[in-house]
């Protein structure tokens, strides 16, 4: 039987990601290195349909996403989530949809510009498209949103999706940006090169690989360690025997090769006398 919480779904012809997926994160300055974060990403849809003539007039969405930290560290969990919504309005022309609730701010802190926030800002644009011609409500920029040293990337980040602003002071501390339609939204997959979605089955059933190949390997060396321990153990009761047979060990492929040469000699010697 499938689990809807792991498996793909579709709308018509459209695919929609599964409800729960695993990020692996790596630092976009290394992404060939070892992940520096995994998260967990719930998705949540809704819609709400009209009786007349079936069509959507209000959806949402809702990404929420907790970090996974080992058993017994001393970093805390953190979760957040990002969230948007549509709404096809009473009039023609008044579909509209809102990409951000409020303010977005991704914790913890030392994983901000690691591209986890673009992943999650890209799926919200990409659920959006599904109303190319509705109206992208607009974003507001407030000064206490950002401080100097990450007021250009907050900006950039919007921007990178299509969005334009205009900005009220010359430091681009607060701003609004442009009416336009979702279709001109940009789609950004820059986080592909430093994140992967995984699948949570796919994922812990490559943790549990990894713990019995671990397993094993120990299993393996405690072996060795226990056969080191009882050479010490004879050569430590037994000294003279321990090192009469390490003599032998040692001393036995020369021996052998003597063997061998007084063998050949001897039938060589034995050769000529016959003659």
């Amino acid at each position: 039987m499938a689990l809807p919480a792991f498996d793909d779904a579709w709308r018509g012809k459209q695919r929609i990601k599964p409800p729960v997926c695993v990020l692996e994160v790596r630092d976009r300055a290394t992404p060939d290195g070892e992940p520096i974060a995994r998260l967990f990403v719930h998705r949540e849809e809704s819609y709400r349909l009209d009786d007349r003539d079936g069509q959507v007039y209000e959806a949402s969405i809702r990404l929420s996403y907790q970090t996974i930290e080992p058993k017994h560290s001393l970093r805390s969990r953190v979760s957040g989530d990002f969230k948007a919504s549509y709404s096809r309005g009473f009039r023609e022309g008044e579909a509209s949809v809102s990409l951000v609730d409020g303010a977005l701010f991704f914790d913890p802190i030392e994983l901000r510009g690691q591209r986890i926030g673009t992943y999650l800002m890209n799926e919200i644009v990409v659920w959006a498209q599904q109303w190319p011609e509705a109206r992208v409500r607009s974003i507001k920029l407030l000064s206490g949103q950002a401080q100097d040293d990450n007021r250009a990337r907050r900006n950039r980040f919007y921007e990178r999706f299509g969005l334009t602003f205009v900005y009220s002071d010359p430091e681009h501390e607060e701003g609004v940006s442009k009416p336009m339609p979702v279709k001109e939204l940009t789609p950004v997959t820059s986080w592909e090169a430093n994140i992967r979605e995984r699948d949570p089955r796919e994922y812990l059933a490559e943790l549990l690989h990894e713990r019995e190949r671990m397993v094993m390997e120990a299993s393996r060396r405690d072996t060795v360690i226990k056969n080191l321990s009882a050479r010490l153990d004879e050569a430590s009761n037994h000294p003279v025997r321990w090192a009469a047979r390490r003599l032998w060990w040692r001393l036995q492929p020369i021996l052998l090769q003597g063997a061998m040469l007084l063998a050949v000699g001897a039938l060589v010697w034995v050769g000529l006398r016959s003659r």
